[in-house]
């Protein structure tokens, strides 16, 4: 895996890491570079409608397994509690991957999402991410995104200018009905229109995203660090 590009995808929950970068992912899987989920709170306890502990992990490993990433890792934090976490113990979960992997690439949430999870590990995850400079030894990180979640993300206030700004595009003509197969996948994920999370409206974005960056689907992020050229 360490002679691969990875891409590192932190996320609070089962099924985030396919709605903000399933289609990127598995465009990603197709240029021969790892994605490697990490899930912090991989039980998600406090979900409603949640499938039994067995069946939620099986819909984890296939959703994921058909999109070409790697099997998630999932962590022991509290669902809908992560703010009840000592930020440093979430950071120092992280920085623990981000030395297994030496990821290329990280991808988590936006700070300013309406799920305060969310919050809490892009807060988390920006920290960590800066471990290539206070360790020796981690290989440089060379990009940071933000992604956007539905039914988060965008349903987030207008509480000033910290909103989601999209400026990075990939392609994802090619994997859109991939990514929402790969949501349904999950039990009782998937809503009916005009929620965020149906078929129809997660098709939607993609075309509208396509319009702003001149593909016919496209996922987007907030490009935040860059390094190099």
């Amino acid at each position: 895996m360490s002679e691969k590009t990875v891409n590192l995808v932190v996320v609070a929950h089962p099924d985030d890491e396919i709605l903000g970068f399933g289609g990127a992912g598995s465009e990603l899987v197709k240029q021969a570079e790892t994605v490697q989920p990490l899930i912090l709170s991989g039980m998600v306890d406090a979900r409603t409608l949640r499938p039994s502990d067995e069946k939620l992990l099986a819909d984890i490993i296939r959703a994921n397994k058909y999109l070409g990433f790697e099997k998630p890792i999932l962590g022991p934090f509290p669902n809908i509690r992560m703010n009840n976490v000592d930020h440093i113990e979430i950071v120092k979960y992280i920085e623990k991957y981000i030395e297994k992997y030496n990821p290329t690439r990280i991808f988590t949430h936006h700070p300013n999402d309406l799920n305060n999870d969310h919050t809490q590990i892009s807060l988390a995850c920006t920290a960590a991410a800066r471990l290539f400079q206070r360790r020796e030894g981690i290989s440089p990180l060379k990009e940071l995104y933000f992604m956007e979640i539905q039914s988060s993300t965008d349903w987030s206030f207008n509480t000033g200018n910290n909103q989601f700004q999209a400026n990075t595009f990939f392609d994802i003509a090619a994997s859109v009905d991939k990514k929402i197969d790969a949501l349904a996948m999950y039990e009782n994920v998937m809503r009916e229109m005009p929620h965020p999370r149906s078929r129809e409206a997660m098709k939607s974005l993609a075309v509208y995203r396509g319009g702003q960056s001149g593909y016919k689907y496209a996922e987007a992020f907030q490009l935040v660090f860059k390094r190099g050229i």
